[in-house]
């Protein structure tokens, strides 16, 4: 009996020693592989009386090597935590009923994408529209009997000259492209763009034939209901030649009962994002004076009904709002911006007195650290909102009763498996003035500070943007690699205020080169770097900044640059916003001025250049087209510089948007970069 017994107990434990072993094990550091795993919460929307919220649960799938969404319900307490959706979709842009019972949202779980509507009592669903084109921009009428959306109308395809056609049975080639618009690419949308105009439609709630609402061969973008559910304020760019003057949109009152059209701006625009107020009387709205320069800083504005009585809010904060909306007592917004790479939510009354209420938004950009994420209100001010920390992804978190906390934890379980790298903020002056910059460090996992490291500088494209304190698995899987990486923003960078953001204007590339190498400094003088093993790498502006820092010394080891603009007289011509880029970001057409284009070109330095560079591009990339990473490859190829030229397929300018394309940019960085270690 006693031998049984032992042979038993020996028996059961082990069984249950791989079990204890795997939980007794020790954290590992980030794998490629594990980008499928990670999930982050987005797009929160709070309940009308704030009980409720629904997100964006997105999320990978590696057989299908794409990302997919669904929606998910959490109470503010933090329970019932439950899907509403299921399935390998593309599903968002949920809205709250008026009266809390129904959601509506767009889905493509039917085929195609269209506006499906969930009853939450019974938990019915339906398709309410048959749409051709994708709808966006869904708002619920205030009476609920309504659903007022955008999407693109079909314009009339060009055609010129008679032709006979083909006998039967014959081959001939296809017929011409003909194209006289100036948008006939987008990147992001394979091939070429037919014709075609966003217009504002509504849908009975319950479903039945949408109605167009608005007509003519012009975009209609943002919009905003009258309380009284008989119309809307809509701002659209009505202006002759407006696909020539993208920055001229005006805000007009639009009558649901006839479609008539009254405009309550005048002057130039932008007029854009109106929201009526709860009793109907004020609309707030963003202007500036437009100068035509890369970056502006947008201001507020009220005005009444009738477009009487424009004020501007003098809220003092020198930022972009990156969007607002009133409060239940119609006398203050509900605000969020971004300072200092970092997302604020706060209250601004019509005195333009801020009361901040979290500054932790952020952490919706999966890839790299960019600023992001979103929040929204209840009737009585309670709020959702997405949460970052450095350490994962965005979670969801709730504002209530004054108490701020943490809903989800929908990547914990996984990440306490893992072993990130810290992220470390700092400060230091830039060389050229003396001017404070802010960067981050990404320590790798097992630091050690008596040890030499090598070092990436990593650098944001925009250029107009901001890193943040975020969570980004490309630069941890570099930190896990064994690599201290650096991360700023430098100037032309948002989130510091119009001087900072606007000194680039015109003046793109320049001191901002200073404020990088900057950074390399100050990082180096900790005492843990390898000098002989500093890496540079950035992707679009990052593109353009690092090919421009390699022709200005040859102080890294090796560079990656990535989908890059080599040749600005070139790239305002082919890219796909050529009628705001040769407007705005230069003061001449580029055969007016060829000097101004030739001397912020990264193309005119390529003669310094000695760094082994390899340039990375999507070959569907219709931002900073090919050609431009061609122009520079085959330039390193003459200088007789070691280069390599990576080509995508299928990859528009947002490289990593499936999942194996980030994991093998950042593969593809890390190889040139051992290859030329010292």
């Amino acid at each position: 009996m006693h031998l049984i017994k032992g042979i038993l107990n020996c028996l059961f434990l082990f069984l249950i020693y791989p079990a204890s072993l795997l939980l007794a094990q020790s954290p590992t550091p980030l794998e490629d592989l594990d980008v499928f795993q990670l999930q982050y919460a987005g797009a929160p929307e709070i309940s009308p009386e704030g009980d409720q919220i629904v997100y964006v649960r997105h999320q990978f799938d590696i057989m299908k090597d794409k990302a997919f969404s669904n929606l998910w319900m959490i109470e503010a307490n933090g329970e019932g935590h439950q899907p509403l959706t299921s399935g390998k979709n593309n599903i968002g842009n949920a809205k709250w009923s008026p009266s809390g019972e129904r959601l509506a949202y767009v889905s493509n779980e039917e085929g195609s994408s269209q506006i499906m509507v969930i009853w939450l009592n019974s938990g019915h669903k339906a398709s309410i529209t048959n749409l051709v084109g994708s709808p966006g921009n869904l708002e619920w009428s205030p009476d609920g009997k309504w659903i007022a959306f955008t999407t693109n109308v079909p314009a009339s395809s060009p055609s010129i000259g008679e032709f006979p056609k083909a006998p039967k049975g014959a081959e001939w080639a296809e017929p011409a492209k003909i194209i006289d618009y100036i948008k006939y690419r987008s990147d992001g949308n394979f091939g070429f763009v037919e014709p075609g105009y966003s217009h504002i439609f509504i849908v009975n709630a319950e479903g039945g034939a949408p109605r167009q609402l608005t007509s003519g061969n012009f975009n209609h973008n943002s919009f905003s209901w009258l309380p009284n559910s008989e119309g809307l304020v809509i701002s659209a760019n009505r202006s002759e030649k407006a696909d020539l003057a993208p920055k001229n949109s005006h805000l007009y009152r639009l009558s649901i009962k006839d479609n008539s059209l009254q405009q309550l701006t005048a002057g130039r625009g932008p007029y854009e994002n109106p929201k009526v107020s709860a009793d109907g009387k004020k609309i707030a709205y963003t202007w500036y004076e437009d100068e035509f320069v890369g970056y502006q800083l947008s201001d507020i504005y009220t005005m009444n009904i009738d477009g009487s009585q424009q004020q501007k809010l003098q809220h003092g904060l020198g930022l972009d709002l990156d969007a607002y909306s009133w409060a239940g007592d119609g006398k203050s917004l509900n605000i969020t911006y971004t300072k200092e790479g970092q997302g604020h939510l706060a209250n601004l009354d019509l005195k333009g007195n801020v009361k901040v209420k979290t500054d932790n938004i952020g952490g919706a950009s999966l890839g790299r650290p960019y600023s992001s994420g979103s929040a929204s209100f209840s009737k009585n001010g309670d709020y959702a909102f997405t949460h970052s920390l450095a350490e994962r992804p965005s979670e969801i978190a709730v504002g209530t009763g004054g108490k701020e906390r943490v809903i989800t934890q929908i990547n914990d379980t996984f990440l306490k498996g893992k072993k990130l790298g810290k992220v470390e903020e700092i400060w230091y002056p830039s060389s050229f003035d003396g001017k404070n910059i802010q960067g981050w460090i990404i320590y790798p996992p097992d630091f050690d500070s008596s040890k030499k490291y090598p070092l990436i500088l990593e650098i944001h494209g925009g250029p107009y943007l901001s890193y943040g304190p975020h969570f980004t698995p490309e630069l941890q899987l570099m930190a896990a690699k064994g690599y201290v990486v650096l991360y700023t923003n430098p100037r032309g960078s948002t989130s510091y205020g119009e001087e900072f953001a606007a000194y680039i204007n015109n003046n793109y590339p320049s001191e901002d080169f200073d404020d990088l190498i900057s950074g390399v400094d100050h990082v180096v003088k900790k005492g843990f770097v390898d000098e002989d093993n500093l890496f540079i790498t950035g992707g679009s502006g990052g593109g353009v900044l690092s090919s421009w820092a390699i022709g200005k010394t040859d102080r890294f080891r090796a560079a990656v640059v990535s989908k890059p603009v080599i040749n600005w007289y070139s790239f305002v011509l082919t890219a796909d916003g050529v009628a705001t880029f040769y407007k705005y970001w230069f003061d001449a057409k580029p055969w007016e001025d060829p000097e101004q284009y030739l001397k912020r070109s990264p193309i005119s330095l390529v003669g310094n250049v000695k760094t082994p560079t390899m340039v990375v591009v999507g070959e569907n990339d219709y931002r900073t087209p090919i050609s431009q990473s061609e122009e520079y490859y085959n330039a390193l190829q003459i200088q007789g510089v070691e280069s390599m030229l990576v080509r995508l397929p299928g990859a528009s300018h947002n490289l990593t948007a499936r999942p194996s394309n980030l994991i093998r940019h950042v593969g593809y960085i890390l190889g040139w970069f051992e290859k030329h270690k010292k």
